[in-house]
């Protein structure tokens, strides 16, 4: 269901040039709202506490992905079995005994894999133009390193994300970075001279090439901006940031399960579903379920069992995400198998 498919109209852009370019910009209106409620401290921690919701809410739709279809499920039978049970014993784990470690790895891991995300869109358009570009991944990195460094050295990160009305367990993180200032002067300059190395490269290598993708010299370029933005302005940089991931990914995936929906697999429930209703209605019913989810969680007096259920269903959103996207296309079925 996952596998790429070259769209028939162009091997440039996922849908339209209109459409792709609002994408690689979705971190815009994010970090636009952070800026204009910078000043008012009660509208600037809501917005963050919906980004942070917004965020949450994309991320059981790898679950759907993942289960729904019998073809990942087969190629993959011992993880999606047993994933589930360990990671809910190691959050649970976590949260009984070191719950600052927990919040150090959930927010490095969460930072990793949204910059993966934007590195597998930028190669995602290159494959769709014929490129191979594996120097995009240094140089997002080489880029994210430095932005996070300059932040570190020109702002009290840990009584911004207090401000922003960021939780003590979110920004354990942050106050491991800060605790780094001593450091400044010369991970700045390391981190600088990093980034131009990796960047004059990087240019080096498309100066060289005989064709290049548009969409893709775009989206980079839309997270270079991202990126200065979060040097110069951490909170409204890290509200562009993780709301633009989950706002991505959404459209991405929309993507992805409309032509699923294009070919009959069998056992794949998620393709079935966007032919009867389309992948916008698939993506509204997902919509509903989650609303339902939060409800329910907001409800529930139980803090662990709340916090429990958030960071599983983040750690196996982060876990099937990097399979399902990265990996080969799962085996087919076994022939008589049917519908799982």
């Amino acid at each position: 269901m996952l596998q790429l498919h070259k769209p028939a109209s162009s091997g440039r852009w996922l849908r339209s040039p209109v459409h792709d370019v609002a994408m690689a910009f979705l971190w815009l209106p994010f970090a636009a709202a952070s800026h204009v409620v910078a000043d008012d401290p009660d509208h600037l921690r809501w917005l963050v506490s919906a980004t942070l919701l917004f965020s949450f809410a994309h991320q059981p739709l790898t679950l759907w992905l993942v289960y729904g279809d019998a073809s990942q499920r087969h190629a993959r039978r011992r993880l999606v079995l047993w994933a589930p049970v360990v990671a809910l014993f190691a959050v649970s784990l976590g949260m009984s005994v070191r719950p600052d470690l927990l919040a150090l790895v959930a927010g490095v891991w969460n930072v990793a894999h949204t910059l993966r995300q934007r590195y597998g869109v930028s190669r995602l358009y290159g494959r769709l133009a014929g490129i191979d570009c594996p120097g995009d991944n240094r140089l997002l990195w080489s880029w994210l390193v430095l932005a996070v460094v300059v932040a570190l050295t020109g702002t009290n990160l840990s009584r911004a994300a207090q401000q922003a009305g960021i939780g003590r367990r979110n920004t354990t993180a942050i106050d491991v970075l800060a605790s780094a200032d001593a450091l400044g002067a010369v991970l700045l300059l390391s981190a600088l001279i990093v980034a131009l190395g990796v960047t004059t490269t990087w240019i080096r290598v498309e100066l060289r090439r005989p064709s290049h993708s548009p969409s893709r010299l775009l989206y980079l370029t839309s997270t270079a901006l991202l990126f200065v933005v979060l040097a110069v302005e951490p909170v409204a940089g890290f509200i562009g940031y993780v709301g633009a991931h989950a706002a991505e990914y959404l459209l991405v995936v929309r993507w992805r399960i409309g032509r699923a929906g294009e070919h009959a697999t069998p056992g794949d429930r998620v393709g079935d579903l966007v032919r009867r209703i389309g992948a916008g209605g698939s993506i509204a019913l997902y919509a509903v379920a989650v609303a339902v989810l939060i409800a329910v969680l907001r409800n529930v007096n139980a803090s662990q069992l709340v916090g429990a259920t958030t960071l599983t269903l983040g750690a196996l959103h982060l876990l099937f995400d990097s399979v399902i996207w990265r990996s080969p296309s799962p085996a087919p079925l076994p022939s008589g198998s049917g519908r799982a």
